[in-house]
């Protein structure tokens, strides 16, 4: 359970952080909202239907995205790197409270900065008739993005042992479904078959299962059937994040990983990862697109898999 003392103790800790998120995510996409709409009604003889203010189109919300990544890194990575974290540990609390606790600072001030700016837009909509399109439907969608984002990389913090590592492997997850998803059908599409058909349906899937799919805010593209989803794809890194959290050994900070058997699949990984990549841009690029091309791509991709991986992953940071 949250522990009230180490909730004053983390809120004090990171109030900075905590400030600057929820200042942006409470006021940034109204106060955009409201210069659009001074900027729509300024312009003349324009048609009704372009003067609808279209939420899809805001780059602001990948913005917001990275400021709760950050949070997420400095609660967990940062922490490991200062020494915070040990001490924490010192405290009379549980594992799982600490890190409950610091997941909740989060959460909740995520949750609590999104109402007032889904208020005020709500007020800006209401008040002075502002058309905006999606308007439930983006801002539902955002506040899902927004918990899973910081979900995925606050899991990642319970696995990992730097900052970098922690945003390292919050990225790579991110990305992985998608990523092994088109490689795999351009690997097919190569050795075996010149054209692959996929249901539209298992594409969506692939890409709503993918975390990274949510800080591009496509929502008319790639409609999500239910917008419950992210909230729970954020509960279940929730959850491996909290069980790994309480299991997993301190005496590794600094390293890429606090469990050891992680590192060598982990490195197997990203080199097969590299030579799909490489292979697929070998034969690509090959003038008559021959298996030449393609092996040589392998090749290469094999080696800058396997030193990337050994220079991120074995080279333990101080």
């Amino acid at each position: 359970m949250v522990a009230p003392d180490l909730l004053k103790h983390e809120i004090k800790k990171h109030w900075v952080q905590l400030f600057i998120m929820v200042l942006f995510i409470s006021f940034l996409l109204p106060a955009q909202i409201w210069l659009e709409y001074l900027n729509v009604i300024n312009i003349k003889n324009l048609p009704e239907d372009l003067k609808e203010i279209d939420l899809q189109h805001f780059g602001s919300a990948f913005l917001l995205c990275v400021f709760v990544i950050t949070l997420a890194i400095v609660q967990i990575g940062v922490e490991r790197s200062n020494g915070n974290m040990e001490f924490n540990l010192s405290l009379p609390f549980s594992r799982g409270s600490i890190y409950l606790t610091k997941w909740s600072v989060g959460a909740v001030s995520i949750v609590l900065s999104w109402v007032i700016a889904f208020t005020i837009t709500a007020i800006l909509i209401l008040f002075i008739d502002i058309p905006v399109l999606y308007f439930t439907e983006f801002y539902l969608y955002l506040l899902g993005a927004l918990l899973l984002l910081y979900s995925v990389t606050f899991a990642a913090g319970a696995f990992t042992g730097n900052p970098l590592a922690q945003g390292l492997v919050a990225l790579t997850v991110s990305v992985f479904p998608i990523l092994v998803f088109g490689l795999t059908l351009i690997q097919i599409g190569i050795l075996f078959y010149p054209e692959v058909n996929i249901d539209h349906s298992f594409e969506s899937a692939v890409y709503n299962l993918s975390p990274i799919s949510y800080l591009f805010f496509t929502y008319g593209h790639y409609p999500v059937k239910s917008l419950f989803l992210p909230f729970i794809i954020s509960l279940l890194f929730f959850s491996i994040g909290y069980y790994a959290f309480q299991k997993h050994p301190f005496e590794r900070n600094g390293s890429f990983f606090v469990w050891r058997w992680m590192e060598r699949p982990a490195q197997v990984i990203v080199i097969i990862l590299g030579i799909l990549g490489f292979s697929t841009l070998g034969y690509i690029s090959s003038s008559q697109e021959d298996m030449v091309g393609y092996i040589i791509g392998a090749a290469i991709g094999a080696g800058i898999g396997f030193i990337i991986s050994y220079f991120a992953i074995y080279k333990k940071q101080k």
